[in-house]
């Protein structure tokens, strides 16, 4: 492939798109040209090109000029739809939109519905797929609000980072050490309040220590919800040298885009409580009557299905009434997220009506800073997870990734492991980074070296 061709060929387009104006090249042009060419550099010894097609979350501006008889009767249908999966969405469990949506992303659409102050939802549904409630605006414009999540932040640091990398050595030739990329790192991080937002995160728990101080650590309790893809496709895989595209196939797409939830509950003394919930991505909030009768439930698990493989109103209410309430006495500390779903008093006082029990929300965003399961148990769990779907890889086990009983027994194994008093440590450990608990903690041991300690044998042989 001939680059000089290549290049020819693009000035000659670029000429008849916006002319052949001359003027002064700026620093910044280069440096966009540079990396233009290094691109370009990747084509030249490619055995074959392919072409790749996205999704976009903008349709054409047909839906602008909708007669309002049409803008009427997709009103009425949307809203029949909206009734019909309202009680299954969870409209604050917005963490996977974001894992789908980019903050560019979110910043276009909500600058479409501001020049649009009077575009029904339907119009702003067909123009923009993925926004299937009216909520999902609100939650946008405060997400863009706090610069995004930890996530986000991260990728804004990394980009920073490379972007002044790639400016100093390439262009400025300057020499750069480790120093140096912590310094970018540092930087961009202060510039996005990264410091400031854990510390009022930590200060939210510090004007809770009053209330937190009546209770032992035995009842104060923590639960969230951790989310599993239907099928595990490894982040990495060994390929050939050289290669430039490296692709990875799922047997079915259906099972990397849906997903099922398990909420466990664990105590500041470092137990996992006996029961969890798991929730099922199905059809219909319901299991079929003969899935149903097939189902084997262990006894450390309590089952029910959604649309989404989340939580909702009704599964929320379950969690209370059938998984904490025979596990607690009439005292006890809850700390949740702040799902909308876990956040109304009402329903928790329905099942808990005794005031020594008592409800503490942690703020929108917290949850990488001061949710105890989320710094150390749901590490631990995942671990576990990938670990068994590996041995079903390698040893070509002869079962179905995808079953409702795969995922049933393998969840209803992973508790129990993690139920055995050698993770009680790990446990703790993550009440403490929340500065929920401040006791003193032992040695923390960790699942690869509790459950899979096998991996160190080896075979010996003699010549």
């Amino acid at each position: 492939m001939n680059l000089l061709n290549i290049a020819k060929h693009l000035l000659r387009l670029t000429q008849t798109e916006y002319g052949s104006e001359n003027s002064a090249t700026t620093t910044d042009e280069i440096f966009v040209a540079e990396r233009l060419f290094q691109v370009l550099k990747s084509f030249k010894d490619s055995y074959f090109s392919e072409l790749y097609t996205y999704d976009t979350l903008e349709f054409e501006d047909e839906y602008d000029e909708m007669t309002d008889s049409e803008e009427s009767n997709d009103d009425m249908t949307n809203e029949e739809d909206t009734d019909d999966e309202m009680d299954d969405y969870d409209e604050t469990d917005h963490s996977d939109l974001k894992n789908r949506l980019t903050l560019e992303e979110m910043e276009n659409i909500i600058e479409w519905v501001d020049e649009h102050p009077n575009a029904r939802f339907a119009t702003i549904s067909n123009r923009f797929r993925k926004i299937k409630s009216m909520n999902y605006i609100t939650k946008f414009r405060e997400y863009i609000e706090n610069n995004g999540t930890r996530l986000e932040k991260l990728k804004q640091i990394e980009a920073f980072m490379f972007d002044e990398f790639y400016l100093k050595r390439t262009i400025e030739k300057e020499a750069l050490h480790d120093t140096d990329l912590e310094l970018y790192a540092i930087q961009k991080a202060r510039e996005l309040n990264w410091d400031t937002f854990k510390a009022n995160a930590q200060n939210w728990i510090e004007s809770k220590r009053t209330l937190i101080s009546k209770y032992s650590s035995h009842p104060i309790l923590n639960s969230d919800h951790c989310s599993f893809q239907q099928e595990y496709v490894p982040p990495r895989t060994l390929s050939f040298t050289g290669e430039r595209t490296t692709e990875v196939a799922a047997k079915k797409k259906y099972n990397i885009t849906h997903s099922y939830t398990v909420q466990p509950v664990t105590s500041a003394n470092g137990h996992l409580l006996d029961k969890f919930l798991l929730i099922l991505q199905e059809k219909e909030n319901t299991f079929g009557t003969r899935v149903q009768q097939n189902l084997i439930i262990p006894p450390n698990v309590v089952v029910r299905a959604s649309k989404s493989g989340k939580s909702s109103d009704e599964k929320h209410h379950t969690f209370l009434n059938e998984v904490l309430r025979p596990l607690v006495g009439k005292k006890f500390l809850l700390f949740l997220d702040a799902w909308k779903t876990q956040t109304d008093l009402t329903k928790f006082r329905a099942v808990f009506p005794n005031q020594d029990t008592q409800l503490l929300i942690f703020p929108e965003g917290s949850t990488d800073y001061i949710q105890p399961q989320g710094l150390s148990l749901f590490r631990s769990w995942r671990f576990i997870h990938e670990k068994i779907e590996n041995y079903t890889y390698i040893n070509r086990t002869e079962i179905t990734l995808s079953d409702r009983q795969y995922f049933i027994n393998m969840h209803s194994v992973i508790h129990n492991q993690l139920s055995a008093p050698q993770f009680k440590n790990l446990i703790k450990n993550g009440f403490m980074q929340a500065r929920i608990a401040n006791e003193t903690n032992g040695h923390i041991e960790k699942p690869k070296d509790v459950c899979f300690k096998f991996y160190d044998l080896y075979c010996s042989v003699n010549n």
